[in-house]
């Protein structure tokens, strides 16, 4: 598993999301609801970017936080966003959902 300090949040490979078996991580999908249709990490909170604001309330500041997206481009940006706003457990899921099935990750539906 591969970490890299980006600063305000830390990028890790989705070996280390797939593998924390914390009960309360809270994975954080950011792709738009026609995206998270056809599946997603299971038990993610999705919200898409755009409305990121809006759910910031509903995120302990203090969360083993994952974010995710297609790709890993939307979550960067995200991690970013929430880090600035006080999030001190901020982890980007590099390569998104693409690295997740590319593993042979389940998704949910």
């Amino acid at each position: 598993m591969s970490r890299i300090d980006m600063g305000s949040y830390v990028e890790v490979d989705v070996g280390e999301l797939h593998g924390d078996d914390d009960p309360d991580k809270v994975v954080l999908d950011v792709r738009e609801p026609m995206e998270t249709a056809q599946g997603t990490v299971e038990g993610a909170l999705c919200v898409p970017l755009g409305r990121l604001d809006e759910a910031m309330a509903q995120i302990d500041d203090d969360a083993n936080l994952y974010i995710v997206c297609r790709s890993g481009s939307r979550s960067a940006y995200a991690s970013e966003v929430l880090s600035s706003a006080g999030k001190r457990d901020v982890k980007n899921v590099a390569g998104g959902l693409m690295a997740w099935v590319s593993k042979g990750y389940p998704l949910a539906r």
